[in-house]
């Protein structure tokens, strides 16, 4: 298990952070460790280096009073990856499931609340261990301003077949609780 610290008074601004690639804020009982969400994702907000520590601070906020999602982190300065746009980092907001799209959804109106009118990235971190980095990596998609989450084919199809395993296996149980139970002889 990976243990993520707080971050403490000197070390909030993630500008200002010179020892780790991420700073982490976590929503009320809610630790800071690497757990098993196998269907967990995030929104992603490019932010300006200009606003990233007043855009981290409002993000950290919102995650610890339970407003967004069970976790949130934002890069350092130091968190650069090849070919990365340097004018800008990425504050996370995760989310449990990314299946569950009226949760999707709601983190991502809480954040247009918050006065975010960027666009936004929803991806799973299913994809992230992949290396699935770029064009077409992402799951949803929330325009400029929008509060409506865009969702490409690849994210349709994948939920249509998981909608379809789900009604294959309760029509499978369904079916075993009806069979007649054979008398014993």
């Amino acid at each position: 298990m990976i243990v993520k610290t707080a971050p403490s008074a000197q070390q909030d601004a993630p500008s200002r952070e010179t020892t780790q690639h991420w700073l982490w804020a976590a929503a009320p009982d809610t630790p800071l460790t690497e757990d098993d969400h196998p269907w967990s994702g995030k929104w992603l907000w490019f932010t300006p280096l200009s606003l990233l520590d007043r855009s981290w601070a409002t993000i950290r906020t919102a995650t610890e009073d339970g407003l967004l999602g069970y976790r949130s982190k934002a890069a350092t300065l130091i968190n650069t990856r090849t070919k990365s746009d340097d004018t800008r980092r990425p504050i996370c907001v995760y989310t449990p499931d990314w299946r569950n799209i009226d949760d999707v959804q709601r983190v991502l109106t809480s954040l247009r609340a918050l006065g975010i009118v960027d666009v936004l990235l929803y991806k799973t971190d299913s994809d992230t261990g992949r290396g699935r980095y770029g064009t077409g990596a992402s799951t949803f998609v929330a325009p400029a301003t929008k509060m409506k989450l865009v969702i490409p084919k690849r994210t349709r199809e994948a939920l249509e077949h998981q909608h379809a395993a789900r009604a294959h296996a309760r029509r499978t149980a369904a079916a075993r609780t009806k069979l007649p139970v054979p008398k014993r002889t």
